[in-house]
Protein backbone atom coordinates (compact mmCIF):
# COMPACT_ATOMS: atom_id res chain seq x y z
CA UNK A 1 0.00 0.00 0.00
CA UNK A 2 2.79 2.38 0.92
CA UNK A 3 4.52 1.57 -2.39
CA UNK A 4 1.32 2.38 -4.29
CA UNK A 5 0.97 5.71 -2.44
CA UNK A 6 4.58 6.56 -3.15
CA UNK A 7 4.03 5.73 -6.82
CA UNK A 8 1.04 8.08 -7.08
CA UNK A 9 2.86 10.79 -5.15
CA UNK A 10 5.79 10.50 -7.59
CA UNK A 11 3.41 10.69 -10.58
CA UNK A 12 1.65 13.74 -9.06
CA UNK A 13 4.96 15.54 -8.46
CA UNK A 14 6.13 14.74 -11.99
CA UNK A 15 2.91 16.05 -13.51
CA UNK A 16 3.10 19.18 -11.35
CA UNK A 17 6.66 19.91 -12.43
CA UNK A 18 5.70 19.32 -16.05
CA UNK A 19 2.77 21.70 -15.67
CA UNK A 20 5.05 24.38 -14.25
CA UNK A 21 7.66 24.01 -17.00
CA UNK A 22 5.21 23.60 -19.89
CA UNK A 23 2.60 26.30 -20.20
CA UNK A 24 0.33 27.59 -22.90
CA UNK A 25 2.22 29.64 -25.41
CA UNK A 26 1.59 32.50 -27.77
CA UNK A 27 1.22 32.77 -31.51
CA UNK A 28 2.97 35.12 -33.91
CA UNK A 29 2.07 35.12 -37.60
CA UNK A 30 4.59 36.96 -39.75
CA UNK A 31 3.76 39.02 -42.81
CA UNK A 32 5.18 36.15 -44.89
CA UNK A 33 2.66 33.70 -43.38
CA UNK A 34 4.99 31.85 -40.99
CA UNK A 35 3.47 30.80 -37.63
CA UNK A 36 5.63 30.80 -34.51
CA UNK A 37 4.87 28.89 -31.30
CA UNK A 38 6.63 31.20 -28.85
CA UNK A 39 6.41 33.15 -25.62
CA UNK A 40 5.88 36.88 -26.17
CA UNK A 41 7.81 38.79 -23.52
CA UNK A 42 7.00 42.37 -24.51
CA UNK A 43 5.21 44.36 -27.18
CA UNK A 44 6.33 47.92 -27.86
CA UNK A 45 5.47 50.56 -30.42
CA UNK A 46 7.93 49.28 -33.03
CA UNK A 47 8.93 45.75 -31.99
CA UNK A 48 7.59 42.54 -30.50
CA UNK A 49 9.97 40.57 -28.23
CA UNK A 50 9.66 36.79 -27.86
CA UNK A 51 11.37 33.51 -26.96
CA UNK A 52 11.10 30.46 -29.24
CA UNK A 53 12.70 27.10 -29.97
CA UNK A 54 14.65 26.59 -33.19
CA UNK A 55 16.42 23.30 -33.90
CA UNK A 56 16.63 22.39 -30.18
CA UNK A 57 18.07 25.84 -29.41
CA UNK A 58 16.24 28.42 -27.30
CA UNK A 59 16.43 31.90 -28.81
CA UNK A 60 15.42 35.30 -27.47
CA UNK A 61 14.83 37.80 -30.23
CA UNK A 62 12.50 40.43 -31.66
CA UNK A 63 10.61 41.30 -34.84
CA UNK A 64 9.61 44.73 -36.13
CA UNK A 65 5.84 45.04 -35.88
CA UNK A 66 5.65 45.90 -39.58
CA UNK A 67 6.78 42.29 -40.20
CA UNK A 68 4.07 40.82 -37.94
CA UNK A 69 0.63 40.17 -39.41
CA UNK A 70 -1.01 38.90 -36.23
CA UNK A 71 -0.22 37.81 -32.67
CA UNK A 72 -2.26 36.19 -29.91
CA UNK A 73 -1.46 35.32 -26.31
CA UNK A 74 -2.14 31.80 -24.91
CA UNK A 75 -2.99 30.40 -28.35
CA UNK A 76 -1.21 27.03 -27.99
CA UNK A 77 -2.10 24.61 -25.18
CA UNK A 78 1.41 23.13 -25.13
CA UNK A 79 4.70 24.95 -24.98
CA UNK A 80 7.91 24.29 -26.85
CA UNK A 81 9.91 26.41 -24.42
CA UNK A 82 10.42 25.68 -20.74
CA UNK A 83 9.45 28.54 -18.44
CA UNK A 84 12.94 28.83 -16.96
CA UNK A 85 14.37 29.42 -20.46
CA UNK A 86 12.25 32.49 -21.11
CA UNK A 87 13.99 35.83 -20.67
CA UNK A 88 11.46 38.52 -19.89
CA UNK A 89 13.93 41.37 -19.97
CA UNK A 90 13.94 43.53 -23.05
CA UNK A 91 16.69 42.85 -25.56
CA UNK A 92 19.13 45.75 -25.40
CA UNK A 93 22.90 46.21 -24.98
CA UNK A 94 23.95 46.22 -21.32
CA UNK A 95 27.68 46.96 -21.74
CA UNK A 96 29.22 49.91 -23.60
CA UNK A 97 32.91 50.68 -24.15
CA UNK A 98 33.73 53.97 -25.88
CA UNK A 99 37.16 54.98 -27.19
CA UNK A 100 37.13 58.66 -28.03
CA UNK A 101 39.35 61.54 -29.06
CA UNK A 102 39.25 65.00 -30.60
CA UNK A 103 39.67 68.74 -30.18
CA UNK A 104 39.59 70.58 -26.85
CA UNK A 105 39.43 74.19 -25.74
CA UNK A 106 39.92 75.67 -22.27
CA UNK A 107 37.11 78.17 -21.75
CA UNK A 108 38.52 80.47 -19.05
CA UNK A 109 39.39 83.96 -20.21
CA UNK A 110 42.97 85.17 -20.05
CA UNK A 111 44.15 87.08 -17.01
CA UNK A 112 44.15 90.84 -17.36
CA UNK A 113 47.78 91.15 -16.24
CA UNK A 114 49.26 89.08 -19.09
CA UNK A 115 51.73 91.20 -21.13
CA UNK A 116 50.49 91.92 -24.65
CA UNK A 117 53.58 90.19 -26.12
CA UNK A 118 52.40 86.87 -24.61
CA UNK A 119 48.67 87.09 -25.37
CA UNK A 120 48.88 85.09 -28.60
CA UNK A 121 51.09 82.50 -26.90
CA UNK A 122 48.54 82.01 -24.11
CA UNK A 123 45.58 81.93 -26.53
CA UNK A 124 47.27 79.21 -28.59
CA UNK A 125 47.91 77.25 -25.39
CA UNK A 126 44.16 77.14 -24.64
CA UNK A 127 43.53 74.81 -27.62
CA UNK A 128 44.61 71.19 -27.52
CA UNK A 129 43.48 67.62 -28.04
CA UNK A 130 42.13 64.86 -25.84
CA UNK A 131 41.63 61.11 -25.81
CA UNK A 132 39.81 58.85 -23.41
CA UNK A 133 37.85 55.74 -22.52
CA UNK A 134 34.34 55.24 -21.12
CA UNK A 135 33.19 51.93 -19.66
CA UNK A 136 29.53 51.70 -18.69
CA UNK A 137 26.93 49.12 -17.70
CA UNK A 138 23.18 49.67 -18.11
CA UNK A 139 20.84 48.11 -15.56
CA UNK A 140 17.88 49.01 -17.73
CA UNK A 141 17.46 50.25 -21.28
CA UNK A 142 17.61 53.88 -20.13
CA UNK A 143 19.80 53.97 -16.99
CA UNK A 144 23.39 52.96 -16.28
CA UNK A 145 26.61 53.75 -14.46
CA UNK A 146 30.17 53.91 -15.73
CA UNK A 147 33.78 54.95 -15.27
CA UNK A 148 35.65 57.51 -17.33
CA UNK A 149 39.27 58.42 -18.07
CA UNK A 150 40.07 61.52 -20.18
CA UNK A 151 43.45 63.08 -20.93
CA UNK A 152 43.84 66.61 -22.31
CA UNK A 153 47.11 67.83 -23.80
CA UNK A 154 48.34 71.22 -24.99
CA UNK A 155 51.80 72.50 -25.83
CA UNK A 156 53.42 75.75 -26.99
CA UNK A 157 56.91 77.23 -27.22
CA UNK A 158 58.60 80.52 -28.10
CA UNK A 159 62.28 81.48 -28.25
CA UNK A 160 64.34 84.57 -27.41
CA UNK A 161 62.31 85.52 -24.34
CA UNK A 162 63.72 88.34 -22.20
CA UNK A 163 63.39 87.84 -18.44
CA UNK A 164 64.28 90.47 -15.87
CA UNK A 165 65.53 88.94 -12.62
CA UNK A 166 64.89 90.44 -9.15
CA UNK A 167 68.46 91.81 -9.08
CA UNK A 168 67.77 93.81 -12.23
CA UNK A 169 69.76 91.65 -14.64
CA UNK A 170 68.27 90.28 -17.87
CA UNK A 171 68.45 86.80 -19.32
CA UNK A 172 67.43 85.52 -22.75
CA UNK A 173 66.13 82.01 -23.39
CA UNK A 174 63.16 79.84 -24.29
CA UNK A 175 59.69 79.69 -22.83
CA UNK A 176 57.44 76.63 -23.18
CA UNK A 177 54.53 74.83 -21.57
CA UNK A 178 53.64 71.17 -21.94
CA UNK A 179 50.30 70.78 -20.15
CA UNK A 180 48.28 67.65 -19.44
CA UNK A 181 44.99 67.49 -17.51
CA UNK A 182 43.46 64.15 -16.50
CA UNK A 183 39.90 63.39 -15.44
CA UNK A 184 39.21 60.07 -13.71
CA UNK A 185 35.93 59.15 -12.09
CA UNK A 186 32.50 57.47 -12.14
CA UNK A 187 29.45 58.79 -13.95
CA UNK A 188 25.70 58.32 -14.15
CA UNK A 189 24.29 57.72 -17.63
CA UNK A 190 20.89 58.03 -19.27
CA UNK A 191 20.25 56.60 -22.72
CA UNK A 192 17.55 56.58 -25.38
CA UNK A 193 17.77 53.75 -27.93
CA UNK A 194 16.09 53.71 -31.31
CA UNK A 195 13.81 50.88 -32.49
CA UNK A 196 16.56 48.48 -33.61
CA UNK A 197 18.65 49.16 -30.47
CA UNK A 198 21.70 50.19 -32.53
CA UNK A 199 21.53 53.99 -32.41
CA UNK A 200 21.44 55.81 -29.09
CA UNK A 201 21.30 59.29 -27.61
CA UNK A 202 23.23 59.58 -24.34
CA UNK A 203 23.72 62.03 -21.49
CA UNK A 204 26.36 61.37 -18.81
CA UNK A 205 27.14 63.25 -15.59
CA UNK A 206 30.26 62.40 -13.60
CA UNK A 207 32.26 63.50 -10.56
CA UNK A 208 35.96 62.72 -10.30
CA UNK A 209 39.60 63.57 -9.80
CA UNK A 210 41.21 66.22 -12.01
CA UNK A 211 45.01 66.20 -12.15
CA UNK A 212 47.08 69.04 -13.64
CA UNK A 213 50.73 68.90 -14.76
CA UNK A 214 52.81 71.45 -16.67
CA UNK A 215 56.37 70.64 -17.73
CA UNK A 216 57.40 74.25 -18.22
CA UNK A 217 60.47 76.20 -19.23
CA UNK A 218 61.23 79.83 -18.53
CA UNK A 219 64.97 80.08 -19.19
CA UNK A 220 65.31 77.04 -16.88
CA UNK A 221 63.09 73.97 -16.42
CA UNK A 222 60.43 73.67 -13.72
CA UNK A 223 57.36 71.54 -12.99
CA UNK A 224 53.87 72.61 -11.85
CA UNK A 225 51.52 69.96 -10.40
CA UNK A 226 48.11 70.19 -8.78
CA UNK A 227 44.78 68.43 -8.39
CA UNK A 228 41.15 69.12 -7.58
CA UNK A 229 37.63 67.63 -7.75
CA UNK A 230 35.80 68.18 -11.02
CA UNK A 231 32.56 67.56 -12.88
CA UNK A 232 32.15 66.08 -16.35
CA UNK A 233 29.03 66.37 -18.50
CA UNK A 234 28.65 64.53 -21.83
CA UNK A 235 26.01 64.57 -24.51
CA UNK A 236 26.46 62.23 -27.46
CA UNK A 237 24.93 60.17 -30.22
CA UNK A 238 26.03 56.71 -31.37
CA UNK A 239 25.27 55.48 -34.89
CA UNK A 240 25.22 51.69 -35.22
CA UNK A 241 27.62 50.21 -37.77
CA UNK A 242 26.88 46.56 -36.93
CA UNK A 243 25.32 44.53 -34.15
CA UNK A 244 28.08 45.41 -31.67
CA UNK A 245 29.95 48.41 -33.07
CA UNK A 246 28.91 52.03 -33.48
CA UNK A 247 30.42 55.38 -34.47
CA UNK A 248 29.95 57.99 -31.77
CA UNK A 249 29.93 61.79 -31.69
CA UNK A 250 30.14 63.59 -28.37
CA UNK A 251 30.26 67.01 -26.73
CA UNK A 252 31.76 67.18 -23.24
CA UNK A 253 32.14 69.94 -20.68
CA UNK A 254 34.64 69.36 -17.87
CA UNK A 255 34.72 71.73 -14.89
CA UNK A 256 37.57 72.13 -12.39
CA UNK A 257 39.40 74.87 -10.50
CA UNK A 258 42.95 74.76 -9.16
CA UNK A 259 43.36 76.58 -5.82
CA UNK A 260 46.94 75.48 -5.08
CA UNK A 261 49.82 73.75 -6.82
CA UNK A 262 53.32 72.42 -6.22
CA UNK A 263 56.23 74.19 -7.94
CA UNK A 264 59.45 72.26 -8.40
CA UNK A 265 62.70 73.43 -10.00
CA UNK A 266 64.52 70.11 -9.63
CA UNK A 267 66.29 71.17 -6.46
CA UNK A 268 63.34 72.07 -4.23
CA UNK A 269 59.54 71.93 -4.15
CA UNK A 270 57.18 74.49 -2.69
CA UNK A 271 53.39 74.65 -2.36
CA UNK A 272 51.79 77.78 -3.77
CA UNK A 273 48.32 78.76 -2.51
CA UNK A 274 46.42 80.98 -4.91
CA UNK A 275 44.25 83.92 -3.99
CA UNK A 276 40.62 83.56 -4.98
CA UNK A 277 40.98 86.09 -7.81
CA UNK A 278 43.94 84.10 -9.15
CA UNK A 279 42.42 80.61 -9.10
CA UNK A 280 43.41 78.60 -12.19
CA UNK A 281 40.40 77.35 -14.15
CA UNK A 282 40.86 73.92 -15.72
CA UNK A 283 37.41 73.95 -17.36
CA UNK A 284 37.21 73.03 -21.03
CA UNK A 285 34.96 71.76 -23.81
CA UNK A 286 35.71 68.62 -25.83
CA UNK A 287 34.40 67.79 -29.29
CA UNK A 288 35.11 64.15 -30.03
CA UNK A 289 34.51 61.20 -32.29
CA UNK A 290 35.21 57.55 -31.59
CA UNK A 291 34.38 53.88 -31.82
CA UNK A 292 31.84 52.26 -29.50
CA UNK A 293 31.45 48.59 -28.60
CA UNK A 294 28.04 47.48 -27.30
CA UNK A 295 27.14 44.07 -25.95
Amino acid sequence: MNKIKLKYIFIFISISLLTISVKAQDLIVTSEGDSLNCKITKVKTDNIYFTFKHKDEIRNTLLPLNQVKYHQFNYFQTSEVQANKIIYNEIYPHFRAAVTGGWSYRVAKLADNIPSDFEKYMKDLKSGYHYGLDLSYYFSEQVGFGFKYYNYHSKNEITNVYVTLPNGSTQIGNMSDDISINFIGPFFSTRLLNANKKNSFLINLGLGYVGYKDNAVLISDFLIKGSTIGLCWDIGYDIGLSENFALGFQFSYIIGTLTRYELSDGASTQTVKLDKENYESLSRIDLSIGLRFNK
